[in-house]
């Protein structure tokens, strides 16, 4: 039966859920990151790669914290 009461449920990882949403703002402003870059100096080729660089990163994060979003019970 589906609605055992001996069946074992997932718990959501707070942890994961704060890595994610932390993940995703930081790659939400690094979206807009790009003139702010270069008004200080930096050349479009730069600029571009570094908020390339950010993006791939939280993307890797928020893959990772999906992957580890729900602890196994005890």
């Amino acid at each position: 039966m589906p609605d055992d009461p001996e069946d074992d449920v997932a718990v959501l990882n707070l942890r994961s859920v704060v890595g994610i949403v932390v993940s995703f703002i930081v790659a939400a402003v690094a979206l807009f990151a790009l003139p702010t870059i270069q008004g200080q100096g930096a050349g479009f080729d730069t600029a571009f790669w570094i908020v390339s660089g950010i993006e791939l990163v939280t993307a890797l994060a928020i893959v990772y914290f999906v992957l580890n979003l729900h602890d196994e019970p005890v």
